[in-house]
């Protein structure tokens, strides 16, 4: 039903979103240090053949939903001509963007052209915060990527890298080639790439429930009734540094108050959601290397369907909407998985983040996983940086920030007990527990 309902706000937000982003694109165009990955085929036509930008992105959208009707054949569905009627719109918008930009002098000065990436990456993400949301049609070379994924069985965030390598890659050595310079390709790129991420994690933060709020009214009033009466569930939240015996923790106060305790419980529910196997969600959980290179990924892909997003997005998601049930059904313990920032305003709770000296972790690491000094020491660094980058790429935050928590407590200090019990008389304390 969701679909169906207030086709027109979504249909409006839809392309307005587009809107923006052309003229965020525009803005890259004018600085002349580069364009995205998904605009770099079209302006390097423009560059090197001096077709009207606009002109050249229909074009290239015809042509991506040509290849897969090539690609798909019989499994072609004819909704997706659709995507010719949006790439004629998104030209069409992407002539207009340009023509605001002749307006304004060509920058010679390094430092405004720089600033002009930093602008249109802004324009972009608002752009995209508009787009998104209504998922009505995808752009054409989002099309193409699904349909890759879908005739190779690979997944789509790999096909998604490898489309834009490939258009970033083409794009560079045509205009090296014809032009003897970089074109459609340069630093820009890699700057937007970067921002607009970040930005639209902010502004998705501070705007996305009020978005989602007129984009879907009746679910904010279903939402809305229960809130009528007194809040009858809460939750402890536990954030904790590896080896700190957060865990520990976290299973005596939920004995102590007679709640209930998730953790890997979690991830068992997950599978059971997703159908992915609790090895694929345990090997993902919680793991971000190269919280950047995912920055990049998502600026270029502006995926609008679930299915086509990576595995740790998926896993998140699910384990988002879990963590929420489970709050909201019956007080309890959480431990892990940004629990304080998924009940944020959401559930009344009281978060905690458990430290400890580097020589206690060091200790309770070698004795529990039965590993000597330097191997204990290079894990606790290893699962630490990913929880942080974990933390980061979801939330924008760092994950050590006390501002966050409610309650910051050494473990090694008082003995895990100890610490257990101070952190019920202070969540008693801040939730009005009898």
């Amino acid at each position: 039903m969701r679909k169906n309902q207030h086709l027109g706000r979504r249909f409006a937000s839809y392309l307005f979103g587009l809107f923006i982003m052309t003229i965020g694109i525009a803005v890259s165009v004018k600085s002349d240090l580069g364009v995205s990955p998904v605009s770099s085929i079209p302006y390097t036509m423009t560059c090197v053949w001096g077709i009207e930008m606009g002109r050249a992105t229909i074009i290239f959208h015809c042509f991506l939903v040509l290849f897969q009707i090539v690609l798909l054949r019989r499994h072609f569905k004819i909704k997706n001509l659709l995507q010719i009627a949006v790439g004629v719109v998104f030209g069409y918008f992407t002539t207009f963007g340009n023509w605001t930009m002749h307006f304004l002098p060509a920058p010679s000065n390094l430092v405004i052209r720089l600033v002009m990436v930093g602008i249109s990456s802004v324009i972009v993400a608002v752009g995209i915060f508009f787009y998104l949301p209504p998922d009505i049609m995808p752009l054409a070379g989002e099309g193409v990527m699904k349909a890759v994924s879908d005739v190779t069985g690979i997944e789509f965030s790999k096909v998604k890298i490898g489309f834009d390598v490939s258009m970033v890659v083409i794009s560079f050595a045509t205009c090296m080639v014809l032009l003897h310079q970089l074109g459609s390709v340069g630093i820009g790129t890699v700057i937007a790439a970067f921002l607009v991420g970040n930005v639209l994690g902010v502004v998705n933060r501070h705007f996305g429930a009020k978005r989602d709020r007129w984009l879907y009214p009746e679910k904010t009033k279903t939402a809305a009734s229960p809130k009528t009466e007194p809040q009858k569930s809460w939750a402890i939240t536990i954030a904790r540094e590896y080896g700190s015996g957060g865990r520990t923790i976290g299973k005596q106060i939920a004995e102590d108050l007679g709640i209930a305790y998730y953790d890997l419980e979690i991830i068992h529910e997950a599978a059971k959601r997703s159908g992915m196997t609790e090895k694929i969600l345990t090997d993902n959980d919680q793991i971000i290397d190269r919280p950047l290179a995912h920055s990049l990924y998502f600026w270029a892909a502006g995926t609008t369907q679930e299915d086509e997003l990576p595995v740790i997005e998926r896993i998140f998601d699910i384990q988002e909407k879990i963590i929420l049930e489970l709050a909201e059904k019956a007080p309890c313990v959480i431990v892990g998985r940004l629990g304080n920032f998924i009940l944020k305003d959401k559930v009344p709770s009281f978060n905690v983040f458990v430290s400890a000296s580097p020589g206690a972790k060091i200790k309770t690491v070698v004795e529990r996983d039965s590993l000597d000094e330097k191997a204990a020491r290079a894990k606790i660094e290893k699962v630490e940086r990913e929880r942080a980058n974990h933390c980061q790429y979801f939330t924008h935050q760092h994950w050590k920030d006390l501002s966050h928590y409610d309650l910051a407590i050494r473990s090694d200090e008082m003995g895990l007990a100890e610490t257990a019990g101070m952190i019920e008389t202070a969540a008693k304390a801040k939730l009005h527990l009898a």
